[in-house]
């Protein structure tokens, strides 16, 4: 692994101090829910306008779909360090770090380490085979949301997340190359390719069911564009889950691909607060059917 690489991983790896921590939960939560009671009013919307069906298809269907393909990314992960784990195994390290990454830390990946650490990994090879899928749905994202901004009408910042996505593509390959298995590995990079591929998909599909449920039409180019603002939010890896840069960068593009500002920012906290509460539902869940936490 070069060597700057594994000292950019081994710092996106470490926790913030406390005090810091604190500080950016506090900021980030007071910012989403000011800026969400603006956008709110300011879109003239009632309840009454909100379609509810939208948000059940986006919490039965879309919020499910995004823990299997969470726990199907620590799955190839663990095929990168050499591991198997099964399905029940790779879902609890799915919840777990998915609630572990609503605290101010780069948690996701914090709790994928852990877990393939304790596995029998060593750290090092754990941290560069956690940041194998994570920079393969960076390069995905960037390519096909890029184009999907230049189609939009943002041709200068289309090509700059398109650069971006293959800067992150050649830190993939060459991760992939440096630490996966000798046999097997076309078919774990095809693997990771579809395991991105439908994250980047998902991620479009929660982005264009809340904005339906806000009576707004949008087109699929928009939504996988809007989806480049999660993208972002793993690479920036401070706030807790993109909690309000997430938000913010939503906003920030709307408008560049033809939505309002306060759309934006409505749609990011809609679909923020759908996938907490289906993450709520899934860990009681996982409470009740395997209390023991994950090792």
């Amino acid at each position: 692994m070069p060597t700057a690489l594994r000292r950019l991983l081994d710092q996106r790896a470490e926790p913030l101090p406390p005090g810091i921590r604190r500080t950016l939960l506090l900021v980030a939560g007071v910012g989403v829910v000011v800026a969400s009671i603006w956008a709110w009013r300011s879109s003239g919307l009632t309840v009454d306008d909100v379609e509810w069906l939208p948000i059940a298809v986006a919490f039965a269907v879309a919020a499910p779909a995004s823990l299997a393909l969470k726990a199907a990314e620590f799955r190839v992960a663990a095929r990168v360090a050499g591991q198997r784990p099964p399905w029940p195994r790779s879902l609890e390290v799915a919840v777990v770090s998915s609630a572990a990454n609503l605290l101010p830390l780069p948690g996701s990946l914090l709790v994928t380490v852990r877990s393939l650490s304790e596995d029998g990994s060593s750290y090092g090879r754990a941290v560069a085979s956690s940041a194998v899928p994570g920079l393969a749905w960076l390069a995905i994202t960037g390519l096909v949301g890029g184009t999907a901004i230049i189609i939009e009408g943002a041709p200068v910042l289309g090509v700059a997340v398109i650069a971006a996505g293959l800067a992150a593509g050649a830190g993939a390959a060459a991760l992939f190359r440096s630490n996966a298995p000798a046999s097997g590995r076309a078919g774990l990079a095809a693997t990771i390719v579809l395991v991105e591929a439908g994250w980047l998909a998902v991620s479009a599909c929660r982005l264009g069911l809340a904005v339906s449920a806000l009576g707004v039409s949008i087109e699929p180019t928009q939504a996988v564009a809007l989806s480049v603002a999660g993208a972002l939010t793993v690479a920036i890896g401070f706030f807790p889950g993109g909690l309000g840069v997430r938000e913010a960068l939503i906003a920030a593009l709307a408008p560049l691909i033809g939505l309002p500002l306060d759309t934006g920012v409505l749609l990011g906290s809609l679909d923020r607060v759908i996938w907490l509460a289906f993450l709520a539902l899934a860990a009681a869940l996982l409470a009740v059917v395997r209390p023991r936490r994950v090792r």
